[in-house]
């Protein structure tokens, strides 16, 4: 069995933005801060008839510091307001 040490690690997640190539149709997944080298880095995504989704997942760092996994930013809760309250409040009350 392999040391703790030896083996390998399991890729980080970095967040990414998509953004259109001005003039074109195609699309890059833009990494903010490398996590190896702190520099920006570009991934392809395809086109605007492709389902960019498709493209995320684990890729090959710019700088070949190693890989890491492309995934989008997580979503923010939304409120529910006073009708999802009431409804909140009248599940509760029939328990």
């Amino acid at each position: 069995m392999a040391k703790k040490h030896r083996q390998p690690s399991a890729p980080q997640d970095v967040y990414v933005d998509l953004l259109l190539m001005p003039g074109t149709r195609v699309l890059f997944w833009a990494v903010g801060e490398c996590p190896f080298c702190g520099a920006k880095h570009y991934h392809a995504a395809g086109t605007e008839r492709d389902d960019p989704g498709e493209r995320l997942g684990e890729v090959q760092s710019g700088c070949g510091g190693g890989a890491y996994i492309l995934a989008l930013p997580p979503r923010s809760l939304r409120k529910k307001g006073k009708k999802g309250k009431r409804r909140a409040w009248d599940d509760w009350s029939d328990e």
